[in-house]
């Protein structure tokens, strides 16, 4: 019992607890997925996706099954949802550090250090904490490719037939959660095997056989799903509009091609401040390194080709974490490595001083030099300011603190462990700062009640602009919530006078007072009688800039 309590993985996971106990679903991404979660719930058919009562071929099963699951054993709750998820994290976890031993099991002592020192890096990065319990698609997707990669380790020690069926098994999960990319994050490890596997080297034919036999079956999993689902037309949605599209001309999240490089950094603190080791230790881990050539085949490629693709997001990196983490993890064997945390230390005093001083810095908005400029300019709402003004700063006192410990502490600042744990707690703290300083105003379940409400009583409601589906888990909705454009604002109101117009949109100008204001986010829902509209002045449409996209992440 004493060593499980000394456990640093429990350690990791019990700190990032609360923040899946109560933080709140975060639109819209979070929120879209727990209403097509909600939606599979409600229909007889548990293959095919909806959201909003249309067909949402934008990702594969995998995730709302697991939300499905988490909700018939605990309700339906959003807490139970980010626990599940952050028990897929601990998974990933013990999974990766697993992985790391198989790589060299003959030196079993400096491999199983290996592996803890990995696997600690990894728990350590901010944008893994962040993530651990979120309600996303690359949570799970990295388990897949854990699991795929022990696969390929299998055909590493001629295992054959395990090596596909766990290989294929990998693909296969993260083909039903996230689609095609998953064989960009996995496949391309198996493609250079012979670079990083004696195995692959040896035997070239057998090892692409076995490769391709696991690509094959999974394809085929895949395939069999789209079909039953929504027939060739859905496998066309999927494969050539939702893949290849985002991938060569994105409708969403377009950016440059250096866009990785600038957000990377941030994505693995502390480690960007806290990793000291010099240039023959990062060079010379190829010259002999298995694990160091598993780990580059791992994180270099995808992440090239991910930098080339036209939509691009920090959290689709996730999958290619691990791979970095090993090879830092290799880095520090070099006699001249160390990890040295008082720059991240500091980094957190600052973070944790501009928290204490946020509600002072909101209150005097208007007179601080470099707010002033942004409040006189409109950049810097009011709604902004009472975010801010919010935070408690025992949020910022506690965040100090880590870095106070970091830098006093005579060996904290250079222990591995110290530093990681120190980054994934204020990595907590800084999700429950949002959660006491936003999440009171991402509660919509006011406002998805009246809906839910008018559409049981047969009266027309109508949101303006597309909703990303933000008010069906909420309100528990089981009718489509219709969305119009402004081009067909009046038009819907003098069909309907006896109707309400919803819009958490502040962009339109609606020249009329609505009925109804609820704060929600930054900005405010906004519910207008028909009536209202169709009798008080009125806004001209603005051509495509009233549309909302309705492509998804």
């Amino acid at each position: 019992m004493n060593k499980l309590f000394a456990d640093w993985r429990l350690h990791w996971f019990l700190i990032l607890l609360p923040v899946a106990l109560f933080l709140p679903a975060l639109p819209i991404d979070e929120t879209r997925y727990l209403s097509v979660a909600w939606e599979l719930r409600n229909s007889p058919d548990w293959l095919l996706l909806h959201l909003n009562g249309e067909l949402y071929s934008h990702k594969g099963p995998l995730l709302f099954w697991l939300i499905n699951i988490a909700w018939t054993a605990a309700g339906l709750n959003v807490w139970i949802v980010r626990l599940g998820m952050l028990v897929v994290s601990l998974v990933s976890l013990l999974m990766f550090e697993r992985l790391v031993r198989r790589l060299d099991p003959a030196d079993g002592v400096a491999n199983g250090r290996l592996a803890t020192r990995a696997a600690q890096i990894f728990a350590g990065m901010m944008f893994f904490a962040v993530f651990a319990s979120a309600i996303m698609f690359d949570v799970v997707l990295a388990a897949c490719v854990l699991l795929a990669l022990h696969g390929l380790i299998d055909f590493d020690e001629r295992r054959w037939g395990r090596g596909i069926a766990i290989f294929a098994a990998g693909l296969s999960l993260g083909l039903l959660n996230k689609g095609p990319v998953m064989l960009l994050d996995a496949g391309l490890v198996g493609l250079l095997g012979p670079w990083w596997s004696a195995t692959a080297r040896g035997a070239p034919l057998r090892w692409y056989a076995a490769v391709f036999a696991g690509v094959l079956a999974s394809v085929g999993v895949g395939l069999v799903y789209m079909v039953s689902a929504g027939g060739w037309s859905y496998v066309n949605d999927v494969v050539f509009h939702q893949t290849a599209e985002r991938m060569t001309q994105s409708f969403a999240h377009a950016r440059p091609i250096w866009w990785y490089f600038m957000v990377l950094p941030f994505m693995i603190l502390p480690w960007t401040l806290s990793l000291r080791a010099p240039w023959r230790a990062w060079r010379d881990n190829l010259a002999g390194s298995k694990a160091a050539r598993f780990a580059v085949a791992w994180f270099v490629p995808a992440f090239v080709l991910f930098c080339f693709a036209s939509g691009k997001q920090p959290h689709y990196l996730l999958p290619l974490l691990p791979g970095l983490a090993l090879y830092f993890a290799l880095v520090l064997r070099d006699d001249a490595a160390r990890v040295r945390g008082r720059l991240f230390a500091v980094l957190l005093g600052l973070v944790g001083v501009f928290l204490c001083a946020a509600p002072w810095l909101a209150q005097h908005a208007a007179s601080v030099p470099g707010l002033r400029g942004l409040v006189h300019g409109g950049s810097f709402s009011a709604d902004e300011q009472a975010v801010l003004g919010g935070i408690w700063p025992l949020w910022g006192a506690l965040i100090a603190a880590l870095g106070v410990f970091l830098l006093v502490h005579r060996r904290a600042y250079r222990q591995l462990v110290a530093v990681a744990l120190a980054s994934v707690a204020a990595a907590a703290l800084g999700m429950l700062t949002i959660a006491q300083a936003v999440g009171p105003t991402l509660d919509v379940s006011a406002t998805a009640n009246r809906i839910r409400a008018a559409q049981q009583a047969g009266k027309p409601i109508v949101h303006l602009g597309w909703h990303h589906g933000l008010f069906e888990f909420p309100g528990r909705l089981k009718q489509p919530f219709e969305a119009i454009n402004l081009g067909q604002l009046y038009t819907w109101c003098a069909a309907h006078p006896d109707g309400e117009v919803v819009t958490f949109y502040t962009k339109y100008g609606v020249p009329v007072k609505p009925e109804t204001e609820v704060p929600w986010r930054l900005g405010r829902i906004l519910i207008w009688r028909a009536a209202d509209l169709c009798s008080g002045p009125r806004i001209a449409p603005q051509g495509k800039a009233e549309e909302e996209t309705r492509s998804e992440d």
